[in-house]
């Protein structure tokens, strides 16, 4: 459980694959990880998902959902000015990884992917 501002309790779900990974990626994710989830506890509502998947290429997904607001329209990380989104795109470049983010399944809240190799 993950405890919101306003003092909610939030699951915190993380199915994935079992990959295996060198500490200098492994640290720059836990890193992202971690100012993800506070996002979402931050911004979001119900339940927060954090998967890592491989995909079809051999690339690996690491992605943090929630359900909740859409992200805003014309939302950028990259013009960002708080200190998470910062860290999350340095951490991301630092391991030759690719930021997305949209809505989470059904169309709403916020899903925020990595893409590395």
């Amino acid at each position: 459980m993950l405890s919101s501002r306003d003092g909610l309790n939030r699951a915190v779900m993380v199915p994935g694959a079992e990959i295996e990974l060198p500490a200098a990626q492994a640290v720059p994710l836990a890193f992202i990880v971690s100012e993800l989830l506070t996002n979402a506890a931050k911004h979001g509502e119900g339940p927060i998902s954090v998967r890592l998947e491989t995909d079809s290429q051999n690339h690996h997904l690491l992605s943090v959902s929630n359900e909740g607001p859409r992200l805003r329209d014309g939302f950028d990380p990259a013009s960002c000015k708080g200190l998470g989104m910062k860290i999350i795109r340095s951490f991301a470049g630092r391991i030759g990884g690719e930021l997305r983010f949209g809505p989470a399944d059904g169309n709403t809240g916020a899903r925020f992917t990595v893409s590395f190799a």
